[in-house]
């Protein structure tokens, strides 16, 4: 009747995630805004940029990555800043986001977000935040 398939392509996974959230949208009360910042250099290179998204009233921070040469600058906290606010102009009243053990962790607590749950052993040896913070 049904024959079952192996396919480890990212076919499969684009065409999952579309039922899911096709599904999902039906049952939600919100849609999804993106949103994001960017810094660009004088050649018009991105050199700093966050990206999310506000669902209902969270803010999911998605991306936020800084170029080695401008780190230290003060850009990542301007960018956050400015999503946050962005997002609160949106109805958001809290964020959400996650982040590796070799990656943002400290900056994000200097910036209010707690750690409310961690996986450890993620993938193998590293530990994997989901951080919460009040918009409001």
């Amino acid at each position: 009747m049904y024959q079952l398939y192996a396919n480890n392509d990212d076919c499969l996974n684009q065409a999952l995630r579309q039922k899911i959230v096709a599904f999902n949208s039906a049952h939600f009360d919100a849609e999804r805004m993106s949103i994001g910042y960017q810094f660009l250099d004088a050649q018009e290179e991105l050199v700093a940029g966050i990206s999310g998204c506000v669902f209902g009233n969270w803010l999911q921070i998605n991306w936020l990555w800084c170029s080695e040469l401008v780190r230290g600058n003060g850009l990542a906290t301007k960018l956050l800043v400015a999503l946050e606010a962005a997002a609160v102009e949106l109805g958001a009243t809290r964020g959400q986001l996650d982040t590796l053990d070799f990656q943002a962790k400290p900056f994000y607590e200097k910036h209010g977000y707690q750690v409310k749950y961690q996986l450890n052993n993620y993938p193998r040896t590293g530990t994997r935040y989901f951080m919460e913070k009040s918009l409001i």
